[in-house]
């Protein structure tokens, strides 16, 4: 039986019936309960496999917000570039549509291994870079849009996350997600908004949507936007 991509097989005791999972890469696994034949799951997948094919190409087109050659920063794209100068300033900058990592030393890179280092360096000096910024524009918004919707708020925390943008506790302290950063700045309004309306009301009941759409009359776009796009993170 030919199939037009591949999967991995994982069987677990605890597995009742047939799954397939596909992952932020597009990696196939297909779970199944210990004791069904091959062949059984085999045609199952085939069965499915229209399916699997349409959710891929759903993924692919979703775009990927930092990845090894691209990174965005409030939704402008910026092609990675490892560049020694010692007429630039070192670390991370911009400079038109590149995002330059200028080290402190000349970087030597003559097998895949200085490759592979080079790279976790910049990663790392990246997201520095990133969270900074982030940092810079969400705090310095919230209290401008708290004033705007005259609210208080406790203390506000910067995290990286996987699923969530923001939260509010009942302390009335707020959380966003510092990867906001890749997305341009009425997304990331949006969370404040949602997050600073939450101090107002605990819930997602119609007055808590009345005042976000108050402050964010185009919330319901934002909203579909981060569904269909947020978390393809990279």
């Amino acid at each position: 039986m030919t199939l037009a991509f591949e999967y991995s097989l994982k069987r677990h005791q605890s597995a009742r019936n047939l799954k397939i999972k596909i992952d932020s890469k597009g990696l196939i696994t297909v779970v199944s309960p210990p004791l069904i034949p091959k062949f059984i799951i085999d045609q199952f997948v085939k069965k499915h496999e229209r399916w699997v094919l349409q959710h891929i190409t759903v993924q692919q087109q979703k775009p990927t917000f930092n990845s090894s050659e691209f990174v965005h920063v409030f939704g402008k794209k910026y092609q990675k570039k490892l560049e020694f100068s010692l007429n630039k300033k070192i670390g991370i900058h911009t400079w038109g549509e590149t995002i330059i990592f200028n080290p402190t030393t000349p970087p030597r890179i003559e097998t895949k291994e200085d490759q592979k280092k080079w790279d976790k360096k910049f990663q790392e000096k990246l997201e520095q870079f990133l969270k900074t910024t982030a940092s810079h524009y969400i705090i310095t918004r919230t209290h401008k849009i708290a004033e705007k919707m005259g609210l208080s708020f406790n203390k506000i925390t910067l995290k990286k996350q996987k699923t969530r943008w923001g939260s509010c506790s009942s302390q009335r302290n707020l959380n966003f997600n510092w990867q906001l950063v890749h997305f341009e700045t009425p997304i990331i309004d949006y969370v404040i908004v949602h997050e600073l309306a939450h101090l107002v009301h605990m819930n997602h009941s119609k007055k808590f949507w009345d005042l976000v759409e108050k402050y964010d009359p185009e919330y319901k776009k934002h909203v579909g936007w981060l569904k269909r796009n947020g978390l393809h993170l990279g």
